[in-house]
């Protein structure tokens, strides 16, 4: 379960990190961000990528 312990020792990083008056939504954002990040991080280590074109093209953004 070591996952288990560097999510739990994450999430209380990330929640000591949030101002005072913070809401739900805004720690939802953060957990959210973090998520997207790491799928991110995976993509890279298992040698998936886009071209900066490609993504223009699935976000339909002209060139």
């Amino acid at each position: 379960m070591p996952e288990t312990t560097h999510i739990k020792e994450e999430v209380q990083r990330l929640v000591d990190e949030l101002p005072e008056d913070a809401t739900w939504a805004d720690f939802a954002r953060l957990v959210i961000e973090r998520q997207r990040v790491e799928e991110g991080i995976a993509d890279l280590d298992a040698g998936i990528t886009w071209t900066s074109d490609e993504v223009r093209d699935k976000l339909r953004i002209p060139k």
